[in-house]
């Protein structure tokens, strides 16, 4: 997070379309795997991860950014998840299970709390934020 501030503060613009190739990346890898157990998205994380460090052009923000553009392509800040909640969970819990590096399984652990996906927690749909 620390290396994204950074660039945003430097007025590093080209973060603008590695945000979007993420995104639309995503939207392509869950729709692919839309049927999938959780086990199965969890090993393909594993090997989905070398191509966040390609879009964000290094290791740290490719790890940083990984879980975080994630979740965000399954939230709207005006009407939270709408029909992904549940995915958000499985994704969630193929995270933590899955074998991409300690650092990204930290970001998405984080990603969690934020988008309060935690047992227990309520639902973060009916916050706007």
């Amino acid at each position: 997070m620390h290396e994204l501030l950074e660039r945003l503060s430097r007025g590093d613009t080209r973060l603008i379309d590695m945000c979007r190739e993420a995104n639309q990346s995503w939207v392509n890898f869950l729709e692919e795997l839309r049927t999938a157990d959780t086990g199965t998205l969890s090993a393909r994380l594993g090997f989905f991860e070398p191509h966040f460090k390609r879009i964000f052009e290094t290791a740290s923000m490719g790890q940083t950014m990984m879980p975080w553009t994630g979740f965000a392509s399954l939230y709207d800040t005006q009407n939270g998840w709408r029909d992904n909640r549940d995915r958000a969970l499985q994704l969630a819990e193929a995270f933590a299970r899955s074998n991409c590096s300690q650092e990204v399984r930290d970001e998405a652990r984080s990603c969690v709390i934020s988008y309060e996906l935690e047992p227990g927690a309520r639902q973060a749909g009916a916050i706007k934020r």
